[in-house]
């Protein structure tokens, strides 16, 4: 499945590929003061920059490849 991610700090947007995705398990995730950064597929984020995160449609992967 691919994720789009976008950020509070950044301008593009990314397409991440991962095996599955829970997005009650990513909010639970995101809310948590304990924890800094959030790996999502083969990306990093520190946890208050993630502004959004949703299954990516086919139009967003095609503007990717570009």
């Amino acid at each position: 499945m691919k994720l789009k991610i976008t950020t509070h700090s950044g301008i593009d947007e990314d397409i991440v590929e991962v095996e599955d995705y829970n997005a009650e398990d990513m909010a639970e995730k995101r809310n948590d003061t304990d924890i800094e950064a959030i790996a999502i597929g083969d990306n990093v984020y520190s946890r208050i920059d993630l502004k959004n995160i949703k299954p990516a449609s086919e139009d967003d992967v095609a503007e990717d490849s570009n």
